[in-house]
């Protein structure tokens, strides 16, 4: 009892840790200012992940253990980014009810300051494509599924150990931890992260705990919406 108790206690402590470091980082980079805004987040993500990686190490976990491999063979290629269509479909459909449903139900707002951080690439393409490989691609559609997807909800089921709602209390606390993360969108971009991540963690388990759906609808979408919102913008 007492081993099981400390082994929980490690994953607990682990898990702060990462998330500490991540968040630590974001905000020392947002108060220096050095880098635009919407970078620090990217990078509070890879120095989380390089962290969880020594602590995945230490028990001989691979990424690919849990989930970073590219399909193999056609038909794992459909299935998968297949998945990833289905989990690209969900975030339309939250999106949709948050904004008609439970924001007039609820009274959720959205900040108006949320987009300022995306303002220096605008009118600037080269600025622009930069951002969406490096903090698009790498740190949000890759950087957070590894991190909140690949580490911190197998490491929770873990924490919360083989009770059979393990993964069900696994996929809430992620979820409210992801929606946390982007407290500067309002309670309603909050509402809305939170059950996109909820929505990605069953979308995690469906695929066999596979990463590359996700990967794909998260960076597929990201990319989307920042194009739209280049456009609009910078037509204004």
């Amino acid at each position: 009892m007492k081993q099981i108790i400390k082994s929980k206690t490690v994953l607990i402590v682990e898990a702060i840790i990462v998330l500490g470091v991540m968040s630590g980082t974001k905000t020392i980079c947002d108060q220096i200012q050095i880098i635009p805004s919407a970078y620090a987040g990217s990078i509070g993500i890879w120095l989380g992940i390089l962290v969880a990686t020594f602590f995945l190490k230490r028990r001989s976990i691979k990424w690919a253990d849990i989930g970073l491999r590219l399909p193999k063979g056609r038909k794992q290629w459909l299935k998968q980014l297949g998945i990833g269509l289905l989990a690209i479909g969900s975030i339309f459909l939250i999106t949709f009810i948050t904004l008609f449903v439970l924001k007039p139900l609820f009274g959720l707002e959205q900040a108006t300051s949320a987009t300022d951080k995306f303002s220096f690439f605008l009118g600037k393409p080269v600025v622009f494509i930069v951002y969406l490989v490096i903090g698009i691609g790498f740190g949000a559609g890759l950087g957070e599924e590894l991190l909140i997807r690949g580490f911190l909800l197998n490491q929770l089921k873990s924490i919360f150990g083989n009770i059979k709602i393990s993964w069900a209390l696994a996929l809430i606390t992620q979820a409210v931890i992801f929606g946390f993360m982007h407290s500067y969108h309002g309670t309603m971009g909050m509402v809305i992260t939170g059950l996109i991540a909820l929505s990605f963690g069953i979308f995690y388990l469906v695929a066999k705990r596979k990463l590359f759906p996700l990967i794909f609808a998260h960076f597929v979408f990201d990319i989307l919406t920042m194009v739209v919102y280049y456009f609009s913008e910078s037509a204004v």
